[in-house]
């Protein structure tokens, strides 16, 4: 039962990470449009703007590799490799 409990949870913490990765997807996508509109009239201000997207976009990709390994355990999913 335990077992069973374990790859539960690690399922939710695959589909909620891969919510807070593409919630990041957006809010970088977000700020590097605002960041852009900035970058004529104020270009200290776009590239503060700029910095935190890309702080979004590693934040993203976080999320994105922690939804991948907890669905590797959860779902039991392997790879297999074939012989060349």
């Amino acid at each position: 039962m335990r077992r069973h409990r374990g790859r539960g949870i690690l399922r939710v913490v695959a589909v909620l990470a891969l919510f807070l990765a593409f919630a990041d997807g957006f809010r970088w996508g977000n700020r590097w449009y605002i960041s852009t509109m900035f970058e004529d009239s104020s270009p200290e201000y776009a590239l503060e703007i700029i910095a935190k997207a890309h702080d979004a976009l590693v934040h993203g990709l976080i999320w994105l590799v922690v939804a991948a390994l907890a669905a590797a355990v959860g779902w039991r999913l392997r790879v297999v490799r074939r012989p060349a």
